[in-house]
């Protein structure tokens, strides 16, 4: 972070001025404050889910960063996989396009149509053991034990806060 500032719109109160940051790899920050400091609004901005600050942020090449709200909103009509699985969304779509190619070879077709779902199949196969998503059920399987989550079945409707947070996790 480089010169990054917040200044609240409304009452042109100055949340953050003129941070500079940068972490090292693996290592472990806290952010310590007194309530209304501006905690929240700079791992916001670290995050990339606020926009409206002055200043420049900039993540390393092939890093991502994550960020888990306070509150965690969830769809209340969802199951607790079903919400897990938004984590992995992208490995979640790549399986369902393969699946569904597999499926498309039992339909007649034409030569040109065949050879342009193996063609496509072949991709999705490369994508999927790049993000080693053949595992990704046992992997997910695996964090929520770790995270100590409900059910996956369960309904987040009926999570209680902390349930919520570890699903979200």
């Amino acid at each position: 972070m480089c010169g990054v500032g917040k200044t609240l719109p409304h009452n042109n109160k100055v949340i953050l001025k003129d941070i500079y940051l940068s972490f090292f790899y693996g290592a472990k920050i806290g952010i310590i404050g007194l309530n209304g400091s501006g905690k929240s609004t700079l791992l916001k901005i670290i995050a990339g889910v606020e926009k409206g600050y002055k200043g420049e942020v900039v993540w390393a090449p092939g890093y991502s960063v994550g960020y888990l709200e306070q509150e965690p909103q969830m769809d209340p009509s969802k199951t607790v996989i079903e919400v897990v699985r938004e984590g992995v969304q992208e490995v979640v779509d790549l399986l369902d396009e393969y699946n569904a190619i597999g499926l498309k070879f039992c339909e007649p077709m034409s030569d040109d149509e065949m050879n342009a779902l193996i063609e496509r199949q072949g991709e999705l196969t490369e994508l999927i053991e790049h993000h080693d998503g053949w595992e990704i059920e046992s992997k997910l399987e695996r964090a929520m034990d770790a995270l100590q989550c409900p059910p996956p079945d369960a309904s987040v409707a009926t999570l209680s806060g902390g349930e919520r947070r570890r699903v979200a996790l």
